[in-house]
């Protein structure tokens, strides 16, 4: 299994209802599909961090539709749902030199398969690495 480099929005929400409602509906509305998604809330600001099957045209509904937003590069990795994997991608990681700031994934109980979104000290290195397709 090999990391792919994609392109993370991490766009910055208000607190109030409707704010995530808003932001999904302009990504519909430009018929773009959520691959993954987070949202975090802070005291002053929440964030909500998206991988789109189209970073580009993400950008331009986004600033159509007045969010602020800011691009960050990420993995992606496609892994597979079994005890422990996650602990090995962790470690391999970890011992290439490779700090995992966040990660974020879920996965539906019966399915092989989730979408692991990985912000890393070292993009390069981490894309070098031989992930075992276990």
């Amino acid at each position: 299994m090999r990391a792919k480099e994609t392109t993370q929005l991490s766009v910055f929400l208000g607190h109030h209802p409707g704010v995530v409602a808003d932001v999904c509906s302009a990504l519909s509305e430009a018929e773009l599909s959520i691959r993954a998604m987070a949202v975090l809330d802070t005291v002053d600001v929440g964030t909500m961090r998206l991988v789109l099957d189209d970073p580009q045209s993400a950008k331009e509904a986004l600033r159509g539709s007045g969010a602020a937003y800011v691009e960050v590069p990420v993995l992606t990795l496609e892994i597979r749902n079994r005890a422990g994997t996650f602990a090995h991608i962790a470690r391999m990681m970890a011992d290439s030199g490779v700090n995992i700031e966040y990660v974020y994934a879920t996965v539906m109980p019966g399915t092989e398969r989730t979408l692991g979104v990985f912000r890393v000290s070292d993009v390069e290195t981490a894309l070098k690495i031989d992930f075992p397709d276990e």
